[in-house]
């Protein structure tokens, strides 16, 4: 154990403490002050948002990419306290009364018997959507990327658990065999499939701009036979909303290059309405989806532009 993950989870628990008593209002409060205050004095990779949005709605004029790229810091500030506290009862009753749409979709496929590739998207949201597969009663097992402080990386994980027991984490590195034999015990193997793998991904069209895409989802599928379903979590009207379905992927007699591309570009596609519909609850735009070299240095902002007023979408209600 390294001195400075001590420190560093030291740190986090310390600033986290207060959470544990506050009335869910007084740590919206809070979050989404830090929201603004980023947005601000120091919004975090504003460049990266701003042009990911550029992507995503290429015929948006300017101040209205610069007001969305403002909505995304203040949801994402707004979203990040509740993160923590999920397990209080106000939170635990938005996972539990969720609005779940497609659920019959999932319980056929597997009752395929060959398990089931569940895509997702890396939104603001995951915490709760993953809490909820640990109540769902359905074995399910999370491919994810452990962090690199492990103290942190197992808090994470106990804050899922508070809610079930039913999903199990298994790290990316695993190894495909292992994630075979997920589905070879009848699980629900989830995937985030908006994740850039720019060394090993293939390179499919999202958002028409090449994105390198993780192969395992098309490459499982194909080895397995194993359906390939996609999910969409999102907060609407004060309610957590999640979407299940199943992708009509194209049926190849080998694994090749064309193969898994073909694959992965289908069931990317599948989310490219959603992300339009949601994009201020999309985590993704934090990341450099596309070419390192396609962000600007900067984005030049007013006074004007910095303390809109504005107003933002509310929270969900407690």
């Amino acid at each position: 154990m390294k001195f400075k993950h001590l420190v560093e989870y030291g740190l986090m628990r310390t600033v986290l403490f207060p959470f544990t008593f506050l009335p869910v209002s007084i740590v919206d409060l809070c979050s989404s002050a830090l929201g603004w205050i980023i947005w601000v004095i120091c919004p975090f990779r504003i460049n990266v948002v701003y042009s990911n949005l550029a992507t995503i709605f290429p015929d948006m004029v300017r101040s209205k990419k610069l007001k969305l790229t403002r909505e995304v810091f203040l949801e994402a500030g707004r979203t990040a306290g509740r993160v923590f506290i999920l397990h209080r009862k106000p939170l635990a009753r938005l996972i539990e009364e969720a609005d779940v749409r497609g659920l019959d979709v999932l319980d056929r496929a597997l009752a395929k018997g060959k398990g089931v590739i569940l895509t997702t998207s890396h939104g603001n949201w995951l915490e709760a959507y993953l809490a909820w597969f640990n109540r769902l009663q359905r074995p399910s097992t999370l491919i994810y990327q452990q962090q690199k402080n492990p103290l942190a990386d197992a808090f994470f994980r106990r804050q899922r658990q508070r809610h079930g027991n039913f999903l199990e984490h298994l790290q990316s590195k695993a190894g495909m065999e292992r994630f075979e034999q997920a589905l070879a015990e009848k699980r629900v193997l989830i995937v985030c499939i908006d994740q850039s793998y720019k060394r090993r991904g293939v390179e499919v069209p999202f958002f028409n701009r090449p994105f390198k895409c993780a192969k395992g989802t098309s490459v499982l599928h194909m080895r397995t036979g194993a359906p390939v379903l996609t999910s969409f979590y999102y907060m609407e009207k004060g309610r957590l909303c999640i979407e299940f379905d199943e992708v009509k992927v194209p049926a190849f007699a080998q694994i090749d290059e064309k193969s898994i591309t073909d694959i992965s570009a289908t069931v990317l596609r599948w989310y490219e309405p959603y992300v339009k519909k949601y994009p201020e609850q999309w985590f993704g735009l934090f990341h450099r989806l596309w070419s390192k070299s396609g962000y600007p240095a900067k984005v030049p902002r007013t006074a004007k532009e910095i303390f809109s007023s504005e107003k933002s979408s509310p929270l969900p209600p407690e």
